[in-house]
């Protein structure tokens, strides 16, 4: 079609989304299927945040606000992060947006050129590489695989850094392996991204949920990162506010002067009463937040057990709600072992090469269902995959 601009045809559809397509029309039919392909919690948004933003309502608060946000949710961004993980952040570096989608996007879209680079771990976020083609930028997909956890080692990424570097994408814990990077092995990777000047977006939608007793170290708290990592930050996963779309950007000030341009011209300013629930979410006790991941990690315990019982090999999850199984012993594809399990057994789990080139041999079961729909659709997973 002549009217499409190649901008737009340069971008693909979200598979994940694909797969709640098929989720929907086996729905349609009557079909009961077991979920495993949404990344959001099963929970309802706690009641004190609901209530905050209905006051909000009530009060009148349906305008616009500034366009980086409310001064105290941004405020309660700053204090949240000092709290729980160090960081030294002023309100003046922090724009609200409509999820962390945007805050990725404006932030890619204020430092990109064309012809740059942007260094991304593989299997990786379904809309990095989109992202990145929107910037005019070339995604440079460093593979991963089992063998590696799943962890980028500063060693490797050494040598896929190039003079037209500009950007890492790290994503911690990691969207789809659930693996966390460790604090001696980002120090590393801060020390090269300083040396080679290049910025980092650090992807840390899925901090509040961590396992094992596992440390979460955010690379801008690394020697001279302050001024060269941009932070997304997101309520949908930690207080169930997926629906809400709110999310932030943090950025060094001169940087995230300039991603204010871009947020306007895309939404002008983030939705008013939905802020005064998210900052009410910061400030309150984070007890709902903890309920929640004792819940997620009783789930991980369970499916990893049932595909211990099945012998199907992985990496051990550490952090959001994901695992990231290989599948390779079936051989079929991930699409193909996708569709089976979807058709055979009544259960949705999205395809590995979904996430990259590198994620073919996996799929991603996403553990924020029911621990009692875990343990139907495993059950139906485990008849399913004995006939192959």
């Amino acid at each position: 079609m002549k009217w499409l601009s190649e901008r737009i045809q340069g971008i693909k559809l979200s598979a994940i989304r694909e797969v709640l397509s098929k989720v929907e029309a086996a729905k349609q039919k009557g079909v009961a299927v077991t979920n495993f392909s949404i990344g959001r919690p099963d929970f309802d948004t706690p009641d004190h945040i609901k209530a905050s933003a209905k006051s909000a309502l009530d009060q009148g608060y349906v305008h616009y606000t500034a366009s980086a946000g409310i001064p105290g949710l941004r405020e309660a961004v700053c204090r949240r992060l000092g709290e729980d993980f160090e960081l030294n952040i002023n309100p003046s570096e922090v724009i609200i947006t409509n999820g962390a989608t945007e805050a990725i996007h404006i932030g890619l879209q204020s430092i990109l050129n064309p012809g740059d680079e942007v260094i991304v771990p593989e299997p990786m976020y379904v809309y990095y590489t989109g992202w990145s083609f929107l910037g005019g930028a070339k995604c440079v997909s460093i593979p991963l695989s089992m063998e590696d956890e799943f962890v980028l080692k500063p060693d490797r990424l050494k040598d896929y850094i190039s003079d037209k570097t500009k950007v890492l994408i790290l994503n911690s814990p990691n969207n789809p392996t659930g693996q966390v990077y460790e604090k001696e092995d980002l120090l590393a990777i801060a020390e090269l991204a300083v040396q080679h000047d290049i910025m980092v977006i650090s992807d840390d939608i899925y901090n509040q949920m961590i396992y094992d007793d596992v440390n979460y170290f955010p690379i801008a708290n690394a020697p001279g990162m302050k001024e060269r990592t941009l932070i997304i930050g997101s309520f949908s996963k930690s207080y169930a506010m997926d629906g809400w779309r709110i999310g932030y950007l943090i950025a060094p000030q001169a940087l995230i002067d300039q991603a204010m341009k871009m947020h306007q011209h895309i939404v002008s300013c983030p939705n008013s009463f939905v802020q005064f629930g998210a900052q009410t979410a910061l400030e309150a006790s984070q007890e709902c937040v903890k309920e929640m991941v004792r819940e997620f990690d009783r789930r991980r315990i369970l499916i990893l057990s049932c595909l211990d019982d099945m012998g199907i090999p992985y990496v051990r999850p550490k952090g959001a709600f994901y695992v990231f199984p290989a599948i390779g012993q079936f051989a079929m594809t991930s699409r193909a072992v996708s569709d089976f399990l979807l058709d055979e057994a009544q259960v949705a789990v999205v395809p590995g090469d979904a996430f990259g080139a590198a994620g073919e041999g996996y799929i991603r079961i996403s553990y924020s269902t029911a621990y009692e729909e875990i343990e139907k659709g495993m059950e139906r997973v485990k008849k399913a995959l004995s006939r192959l």
